[in-house]
């Protein structure tokens, strides 16, 4: 019974005792990662994706931002600028069509093939 009494009483102290919620401070990070520069149709280029892989367009220009689609293999994707985000990794912003709709979004360098027709533009 004491035992009982005991284990009873720890329960208590333990659901009774105030919680602390640690806050990542890395939401507040990524958000500031996800920002991006505005952008126009001043490149009139296009690439294809990787080859063998699907590739992530992303919301913004870092590997931190949501994906908006997984892009299959051999997609092309048609380039609106570029951008080097502050860990200076080369991004593009431009447009993929998959399965009908159009989908805009940004895409890291290391995920396309080679560049073509494109004036080279900065965001």
């Amino acid at each position: 019974m004491k035992k009982l009494l005991a284990v009873a009483a720890l329960a208590v102290a333990a659901f009774a005792a105030p919680l602390t919620v640690a806050i990542p401070t890395t939401a507040n990070a990524a958000t500031a990662a996800c920002t991006s520069p505005s952008w126009g149709p001043n490149d009139p280029g296009y690439s294809f994706t990787a080859s063998g892989k699907t590739s992530p367009l992303r919301t913004g220009p870092n590997a931190d931002c949501g994906v908006r689609l997984n892009v299959p293999a051999n997609t092309e994707f048609s380039i609106d600028c570029r951008y080097t985000n502050s860990a200076g990794n080369l991004w593009y912003h431009g447009d993929v069509y998959v399965s009908g709709r159009a989908y805009a979004g940004w895409m890291y360098s290391g995920n396309l093939g080679g560049i073509y027709e494109s004036n080279y533009a900065w965001c």
